[in-house]
């Protein structure tokens, strides 16, 4: 009997608006994840300010853009969307030098929750000022959203975060973006908050494509927040897959060195290096989406347009062709003067750019 051979499925995309990405440090690091983040699709990256001086200051989030805009490889397309690190100590004095820049977009990080935190927030009392403020100035407001104090485990400091997301909405007149979604008990709160028209949901290509049985062992998939189950993993794919305007792509693509990875004492640095084939992870982890005009509508609404409605970004600079064919996720990048392995390194997803 002769094989039917089966026809690969092709379709046309957009490019990523992927508004969270870790451009590290000014220099040649940063040049290497701008090429890398190109070539995993993107054409929009809002730059995480917990580099290793945060940006705290719109002058020091201005002088951090224009360096990155100095860095696009020549002939590349690329937009950067500006963060300015919001702490207890954020005056509105520095919020209205940051509208006066044109930075529209601040981050609260979880006091010691994650890689480069400890400039974040320990209380949250204090920091619903500065979230008014944001409001009244009109600035977003993203929030990584695990609880600071270490009374609370890994596994439910998302979670419990909720109350704190209701009293931010109630509370102030901010829009509030719920970064990296992991936690499958909240869907039912993110829907309800976002009835309020002032709250959307960031999920990541990682906590999409694998759940914790895959990640155990392998620290490249070590993350905050961390993967969770093939239950919270499910969750969220049909929650993409319903197609609400408020979920968008938010990589996390956080680079780290190999030695930052594989430690001898302490503990692993804490972040999933996806850039250089995150169109492609999209695709593998959201395969059903791509089967159906439907489908692919909200595969691209989730990648790139719901982001650049909210951010009132133009649209997408290129096309892309994904191809359904095994991409085999390379052992390591050179990343400037790094070596970084990313998540899931050797082994094959579904999909690829079909150059």
């Amino acid at each position: 009997m002769r094989k039917i051979k089966r026809k690969l499925l092709r379709v046309i995309v957009e490019a990523i608006a992927n508004v969270h990405w870790h451009g590290r440090e000014i220099g040649a690091l940063m040049r290497a994840l701008i090429r890398e983040a190109i070539r995993g699709g993107a054409d929009v990256l809002g730059f995480q300010p917990n580099t290793n001086e945060p940006l705290t200051r719109a002058a020091a989030v201005i002088n951090y853009l224009r360096s990155a805009e100095h860095l696009i490889p020549q002939g590349e397309k690329m937009r950067f969307l500006p963060f300015i690190m919001l702490t207890e100590e954020t005056t509105r004095e520095e919020l209205v030098l940051c509208v006066k820049a044109g930075i529209y977009d601040g981050k609260i990080y979880p006091y010691m929750r994650t890689t480069k935190s400890k400039h974040g927030v320990r209380r949250y009392g204090k920091i619903l000022q500065v979230v008014k403020w944001c409001g009244e100035l009109g600035i977003k407001v993203h929030v990584h959203f695990e609880h600071p104090d270490p009374v609370y485990i890994n596994r439910d400091a998302e979670y419990l975060c909720l109350p704190i997301a209701q009293i931010f909405l109630e509370e102030t007149d901010a829009i509030l973006i719920w970064e990296h979604g992991s936690d499958s008990r909240c869907i039912s709160a993110w829907k309800k908050f976002a009835k309020t028209g002032r709250f959307y949901v960031t999920l990541t290509a990682h906590h999409l494509a694998w759940d914790e049985d895959k990640a155990f062992g392998d620290v490249r998939r070590k993350c905050k927040p961390p993967i969770k189950t093939e239950r919270d993993r499910i969750s969220l794919v049909q929650f993409v897959s319903e197609g609400h305007s408020f979920v968008m792509l938010g990589a996390d693509d956080a680079a780290h060195d190999i030695h930052a990875k594989h430690v001898h004492e302490g503990k692993c640095a804490c972040g999933a290096f996806t850039s250089p084939f995150l169109l492609a992870l999209c695709a593998h982890a959201l395969s059903h989406l791509l089967r159906t005009k439907k489908g692919l509508r909200i595969f691209i609404d989730f990648t790139s347009r719901n982001a650049r409605k909210l951010h009132k970004l133009p649209p997408a600079t290129r096309k892309i062709a994904l191809i359904e064919t095994p991409f085999k996720i390379p052992k390591s990048y050179k990343i400037g003067p790094w070596t970084v392995e990313p998540p899931g390194a050797g082994e094959e997803i579904g999909f690829q750019i079909d150059a």
